[in-house]
């Protein structure tokens, strides 16, 4: 016996799409707010190399099993769920969600079409319980709309303090010593309440940088939070190997040295490595003991779990279709969830032409766009294909391994997170300072060797702090030199700058014993290795910046023509006098560009002043 149900409900909501869409559309979340419980699911490759996930779980008392179709949607207008279920009371479960702008914010259409099979699937539909589980869904996407309107308040939250009893003595013992620690910034409080309440799919995978944005705190000053309280024990890091094709975490590692260089992702049916600069991110999650996580999914093929993913859609063998999508300017990857069938990058312009797409053979051709809101596809395979397009600016709120380990906070507060003996990581971009000083060996002979010793330290220290004042890290020092790196280029010459400036006084504090720097500074690729017990970086991009150094006459600073390439580092010289100039390095086989900046001349004593 079977007999189809079907559910219909609008809500009408004064906010636009735009901001409603994320909230329908994280079904992880609701599915939270709604009692779901989480389930398992394994995959399996079928025949036309796509990936089919077969799911177990619970509804109600009953054990269910059902087959997961792949979500499609429309960024800001439309999302289907599809399962097709295997025994129990369910068969074929389709779910729409469907968002329409109207003059004053946007109608939400939510319709569902159930088949019910056997007694127990007749009782479901004629008691109401089918028709109750469609409502709350409505009232939890109601209580999202609402909470959204509270800025600082995470949406979804619990009402309840899930922390209780040993845990909560254990947990107020630590967050007093966080909260009195200089690395929290005033943001432990802020921290241990989010921790509190958060719901399971936010605690899963905690992104410092999207957390800053909800607090409106700075972006380094969060990340340090997070450090100091992995540090005491409240939080664990997860190293998180992104698939390079649908960003699913597909490893996670607690520690660096257990992060492997390469994974499969079976969801897209591909192996791929490991890249430090592209798909390793680092997450937090509460530890155990603070609040233990149920293990399971709530939404394996949601759009909320792939946020950057702003369409995908079947399209049968052989046929074309249309789609109505509106998406900002700026970068994006077309491609199939189907690996085999490639992709292709395209910058999408301020007219909102977005290309159109056609799959012919193992390639995406990307053609000129036809209108305006609106995306073509064309299938030329003899297979359905699931069409894809990605906003590949997602790194936006991830803090990628390249820019966590050269924070000074990373390396000071967690000096066991290290790469196995052997091993090397990928950094795409890195900026490097060399410093030295001029004339070491004649200070040595001048002062003698314990004063110039003191007169080194506490130069060091002079320089530590400049560095980390502009969020570099000190990697080492070799003799009288110091080597330090940088995430950000503009950082790094803002701190060059800070100690061109700054030594006057520093010298003035050493009478007798005056010093001149020398500072050299370049950015690249390079890899990072564990080398006397720290991260290092090597690479042709640390040789260069060494041999720029060289290149200084003293109380300079020679900045490569590589590291000025950015509008925000040009910016950070604030209009300082430059000199172009180039040479040839020291196993360098081109001629490298640089610029050099002298010191600026000292402002004139005023009338009536004393020195």
């Amino acid at each position: 016996m079977k007999t189809i149900f079907r559910y219909r409900e609008e809500r009408h909501y004064d906010k636009p799409a735009e901001a409603v869409w994320p909230l329908i559309a994280n079904t992880a979340r609701v599915n939270e707010l709604v009692g779901f419980p989480p389930y398992r699911f394994e995959e399996k490759l079928d025949a036309q190399g796509r990936v089919r996930r077969f799911a177990q779980g619970k509804l109600g008392p009953l054990p269910v099993a059902w087959e997961e179709g792949f979500g499609e949607w429309q960024d800001n207008r439309r999302i289907t769920q599809l399962r097709h279920f295997s025994g129990g009371p369910l068969g074929r479960f389709f779910v729409v969600a469907e968002l329409t702008p109207e003059p004053t914010g946007c109608c939400l259409t939510f319709s569902a079409e159930i088949e019910c099979v056997g007694l127990l699937g007749f009782l479901a539909r004629y008691s109401g319980v089918i028709a109750a589980e469609g409502r709350k869904r409505i009232k939890a996407v109601d209580r999202l709309v609402r909470e959204s309107e509270t800025p600082d308040r995470v949406i979804g939250e619990s009402e309840k303090d899930h922390v209780t009893g040993a845990a909560r003595r254990r947990l107020d013992e630590l967050a007093a010593a966080l909260a009195g620690d200089h690395a929290s910034h005033g943001l432990a409080t802020r921290l241990v309440e989010f921790l509190k309440r958060a719901p399971i799919v936010t605690l899963r995978g905690i992104r410092p940088l999207a957390l800053a944005k909800q607090w409106r705190s700075g972006e380094d000053e969060t990340i340090e939070l997070f450090l100091a309280a992995q540090a005491r024990g409240i939080l664990v890091m997860g190293w998180d190997l992104l698939c390079p094709r649908c960003r699913g975490a597909k490893v996670r590692a607690t520690r660096l040295d257990e992060l492997p260089t390469g994974a499969h992702c079976s969801s897209c049916n591909i192996d791929y490595r490991r890249n430090f600069t592209r798909n390793v991110e680092l997450t937090f999650h509460p530890a155990p003991w603070l609040r233990p996580l149920p293990e399971g999914e709530l939404c394996m093929l949601g759009q909320g779990t792939t946020p950057h993913v702003k369409f995908q859609s079947e399209v049968a063998s052989d046929a074309s279709a249309r789609f109505d999508l509106l998406l900002p300017p700026g970068p994006y990857r077309f491609r199939t969830v189907e690996a085999s069938a490639g992709e292709a990058d395209a910058e999408i312009g301020a007219d909102g032409g977005i290309p159109e797409i056609v799959a012919r053979g193992s390639e995406i051709v990307l053609r000129a766009p036809r209108s305006p809101g609106v995306v073509s596809i064309r299938n030329d395979t003899d297979r359905p294909l699931y069409f894809v397009i990605e906003d590949r600016r997602w790194t936006a709120d991830a803090l990628t391994g390249e820019r966590v380990i050269a924070m000074p906070a990373f390396r000071r507060l967690c000096p066991e997170q290290l790469l196995r003996p052997g091993d090397d990581a990928e950094i795409g971009n890195v900026a490097i300072m060399f410093t030295d000083l001029q004339g070491s060996t004649q200070l040595y002979d001048r002062l003698g060797d314990a004063s110039a010793y003191h007169l080194v330290r506490d130069h060091f220290a002079f320089l530590a702090e400049r560095v980390q004042r502009h969020g570099g890290a000190v990697v080492k020092t070799v003799g009288d030199a110091v080597m330090a790196a940088f995430h950000d280029p503009a950082d790094a010459i803002m701190a060059a700058l800070a100690i061109q400036d700054e030594v006057a006084g520093f010298n003035r504090a050493h009478p007798g014993s005056e010093i001149v720097l020398k500072l050299g500074l370049h950015q690249g690729a390079c890899i990072a290795v564990t080398a006397g017990g720290v991260l290092d970086y090597f690479g042709a991009t640390v040789n260069v910046a060494s041999r720029l150094e060289h290149q200084c006459k003293g109380g300079e600073i020679i900045l490569s023509d590589a590291i000025l390439t950015e509008g925000a580092a040009r910016e950070a010289l604030g209009g300082r006098i430059t000199v172009a100039d180039s040479a040839s390095l020291r196993g360098v086989s081109a001629s490298v560009g640089f610029v050099r900046v002298n010191s600026p001349a000292p402002a004139p004593a005023q009338s009536g002043t004393t020195a």
